[in-house]
């Protein structure tokens, strides 16, 4: 169970931190692996139109942890076309302290703190062959893309899946059945480090049949990434049929996170910037080189984030007025970035008049 008076944290800063959760009861909870399980939430009639979600979404997660609110995020697994649940998928991760909690502690009839789902890795419209690569518990967001792709359309997919050995395999039975059932529509690839080697971009290249007719999913560690989008590159693969959802551990090997900038000014920074949350505009004061994101939790509101790298795009809102710089983005397409948004997180404004609109 959440206890933040235990984990050393006030109930003022508990309310700062969680103000934008909703607790959700965990229905029960499934042993996928010997490192991974899933949990399947409840969401109450009330809170259906708050938690409707595409494939490939997340949901993010606040836990009281040695004094402080970490947050995390993790994808879910179940389909909005096939299942009638919410469940994410949770890979145990080397001193990753959510994620042992999640793994060791976590049991049904628990209360946890979510916030609504959120995230860009969803399918297309296009009618192009769909060629997904997942990495370990990459596969967490990449097999709700199946699902639904399966269940909504008739576009051929193809999953090159890659593992350190055939133990680690999530979801190994459902990834069968739903290959057996597809009528040859899914093709499979598992690709295992203790028996094939490392996936490497020779290989991928190897693998990847006709790659102007696809559109690419890929999802996985840092290193495997690098690896696929390498080879894409080399394929001269156009970046508008690559998509991606990047699982790296940055400062905390827990974390899991999900660069185009905009124009910049020499009017320097403003003394103050306005941030409209929940259809409520504040004056927020502005110090020169912080992230609006920053100068937002510092004014005591409480908008959207999760990851806090420009991946996961939990944090974005309209750029109704003045300029900013983006640090990085690596969810924002050309369309969204054209109308407007950016990711608060990693902008830094630089003009006297800001306005920041966060979306109801």
């Amino acid at each position: 169970m959440l206890d933040p008076k235990a984990a050393g944290i006030s109930d003022a800063e508990w309310a700062a931190a969680t103000g934008s959760c909703f607790a959700l009861h965990v229905a029960r909870v499934i042993d996928e692996t010997h490192d991974a399980r899933s949990l399947v939430l409840e969401v109450p009639p009330e809170l259906a139109t708050r938690f409707r979600y595409r494939a490939g979404q997340f949901l993010s997660f606040k836990v009281p942890h040695a004094g402080k609110v970490l947050t995390r995020s993790y994808s879910l697994s179940s389909s909005p076309d096939c299942d009638g649940e919410h469940k994410i998928t949770v890979k145990r991760v080397d001193e990753g302290r959510v994620s042992h909690w999640m793994n060791d502690h976590v049991k049904a009839g628990d209360l946890l703190l979510v916030t609504p789902p959120a995230g860009l890795f969803v399918l297309n419209d296009k009618r192009r062959r769909i060629v997904l690569f997942a990495g370990g518990s990459g596969i967490t967001p990449v097999i709700s893309l199946i699902k639904t792709a399966l269940a909504t359309g008739d576009r051929g997919l193809e999953l090159v899946y890659a593992n350190r050995d055939a133990r680690s395999i999530i979801f190994e039975s459902e990834i069968e059945a739903l290959r057996s059932g597809s009528r040859g529509r899914l093709r499979v690839i598992h690709s295992l480090d203790d028996r094939d080697g490392f996936l490497d971009v020779d290989r991928v290249k190897h693998l990847v049949v006709d790659a102007s007719d696809a559109d690419f999913y890929l999802c996985g560690p840092g290193p495997f990434m690098d690896t696929i989008e390498r080879a894409l590159a080399a394929l001269h693969v156009p970046s508008e049929q690559v998509h991606i959802e990047r699982f790296v551990s940055p400062s905390d090997p827990d974390e899991v996170v999900r660069e185009a900038t905009m124009a910049v000014s020499d009017e320097g920074a403003p003394a103050t910037i306005t941030i409209v949350l929940d259809g409520v505009s504040h004056e927020v004061p502005y110090r020169p080189g912080e992230r609006v994101l920053e100068a937002a939790r510092r004014a005591g509101l409480d908008p959207p984030f999760s990851c806090e790298e420009g991946y996961c795009s939990c944090c974005m809102a309209k750029l109704a007025r003045g300029r900013v710089k983006m640090a990085a983005n690596d969810c924002l397409t050309p369309d969204l970035l054209a109308e407007g948004w950016v990711l608060t997180c990693q902008s830094e404004c630089m003009s006297q008049h800001v306005r920041i609109e966060y979306p109801d």
